[in-house]
């Protein structure tokens, strides 16, 4: 891979770490808005679920207009209102404040992920797109590794809404460098057609391998995130482990586990195909999936290798469907199929959290009931997947 194409990728790594972060650190801080709001499981799922929904209208506003623009500047507009989207949560002083906060911020977040997929499509041929997937998800890890726990600190020695704020400054910075280092792309535009939303939706769910693609995504999101949401509530409630310490723990150990890992889980899924990699993993998920909701230790080593391996495990599932999904669209189609494509992602993330919010209960010394019911489902979304995949064909180069 070239040095400038590297540079690329960690340019947009970081866009998508700032992503990553303002979606996953407002799950740990549950714990933080039931003291302050009072909030339940119910509504914490709806606010997760608010995300999703902005991101689900965005994608269908933009699914027409996406590939009329040079990419970067559609990256540039993107990401401010993501920008401002995330001041706005750090402003919020009520629960519903939130919620609407959370709305706006998804309303950009949600589409910036789409836009990174498509710069990638165009700018990395397909057989190096497993291992630029995997640099794209160093993104996560570093969030993991630095984001969440970051934010845990922030929250816990100051205030909920400090992460956001910070958040939001590291935004301006990320902003700057989109400004001056990614370049234009434009090549897509030699075979571009107007055409309206209906024609566009037309265009890519006509081709019966894009539907089988996008189906793939619905399914592996949930197959990871169901647990996901309730994680901090259950090791601390549940579990009796320290919010301050031990959680922000659990992101750096598997944030640097998958940092080291997702490199070469991409490159091994060029190397050796991407179904056998999945495999692998997806039989290795359900050992944390199962486990993790069904845990009783106050052992912290094994609190760790039980999340580290979900990290890994589960996690790095995403970097296959990734390189697969990408791979199924012509370059003038491709932005719009990655907008919807993400609009499905975000759909599948936000309904597995408001479903997760009605099935797990919290008692009224705050313990979660009914959570290792969202680990076997999560498997069953697993063993879909696996069915689903070889479905999806990608283009041949």
């Amino acid at each position: 891979m070239k040095r400038s194409d590297v540079i690329l990728l960690l340019i947009l790594a970081f866009v998508q770490f700032t992503g990553i972060v303002d979606f996953m650190v407002l799950m740990p801080l549950k714990p933080k808005l039931t003291e302050l709001w009072g909030i339940n499981p119910q509504q914490f799922g709806i606010a997760v679920f608010a995300y999703g929904f902005g991101a689900f209208l965005s994608s269908l506003i933009c699914v027409n207009k996406v590939d009329r623009y040079d990419r970067k500047k559609v990256l540039v507009v993107i990401y401010a209102g993501f920008t401002l989207g995330t001041f706005f949560c750090g402003f919020a002083s009520s629960y519903y404040m939130l919620v609407a906060a959370r709305f706006i911020t998804g309303l950009f977040g949600g589409v910036s992920g789409s836009i990174i997929q498509s710069i990638v499509g165009d700018a990395i041929p397909a057989q190096k797109r497993g291992q630029a997937m995997g640099i794209l998800m160093m993104g996560f890890a570093l969030a993991s590794i630095v984001g969440v726990p970051g934010g845990l600190y922030l929250a816990a020695h100051n205030h909920w809404y400090t992460p956001f704020l910070v958040l939001g400054i590291l935004c301006v910075i990320v902003f700057v460098g989109i400004l001056f280092v990614v370049p234009s792309f434009t090549a897509h535009l030699a075979t571009y057609k107007k055409q309206t939303f209906t024609g566009v939706m037309r265009s890519v769910l006509e081709d019966k391998n894009r539907r089988w693609a996008l189906l793939l995504t619905l399914l592996i999101m949930p197959a990871h995130f169901f647990i996901i949401p309730f994680l901090t509530d259950y090791f601390t409630s549940n579990l009796g482990f320290d919010y301050s310490s031990t959680v922000p723990l659990v992101y750096i150990v598997g944030g640097a586990i998958t940092a080291f890992t997702s490199p070469m889980i991409g490159k091994l899924s060029d190397k050796i195909g991407r179904f056998k990699v999945l495999l692998g993993l997806s039989v290795l998920a359900v050992i944390p999936l199962i486990g993790i909701p069904n845990l009783q230790t106050d052992n912290k080593f094994v609190l760790l290798c039980f999340t580290a391996s979900f990290f890994v495990f589960s996690g790095s599932r995403m970097i296959i469907a990734m390189a697969h999904t990408t791979s199924t669209a012509q370059p003038h189609i491709r932005g719009a199929f990655l907008i919807i494509n993400s609009s499905v992602q975000q759909f599948g993330t936000s309904i597995a959290s408001l479903i997760g919010g009605f099935i797990v209960m919290q008692s009224a010394d705050h313990k979660l009931h009914n959570y290792p019911i969202l680990g076997y489902v999560a498997v069953v979304f697993s063993i879909l997947v696996l069915l689903v995949f070889n479905k999806v064909k990608p283009l041949k180069v």
